[in-house]
């Protein structure tokens, strides 16, 4: 967060705001006071531009015909 006063607000105005997106809010004070908050607009993102992220980390995949887990259970018993 970035604190300026009023007059260097009206001074700096355009390189304040192109610095938004970075900075993430603005304070804007008068007499040391705070009289004015500017925050970054965020893009909406539509639901068709998403693309689906990995669950791999999450779910294990399911064993093939080939893998015999059972029987590698049976076998390590004692």
């Amino acid at each position: 967060m970035q604190t300026v006063t009023l007059t260097e607000a009206q001074r700096h105005l355009p390189e304040l705001v192109r610095d938004l997106p970075r900075d993430g809010e603005l304070v804007i004070t008068d007499a040391d006071k705070p009289v004015a908050r500017l925050t970054p607009l965020t893009a909406r993102t539509s639901l068709r531009n998403l693309s689906p992220q990995s669950v791999g980390a999450v779910l294990r995949p399911f064993p093939s015909s080939e893998d015999d887990t059972l029987g590698e259970m049976l076998d390590s018993r004692p």
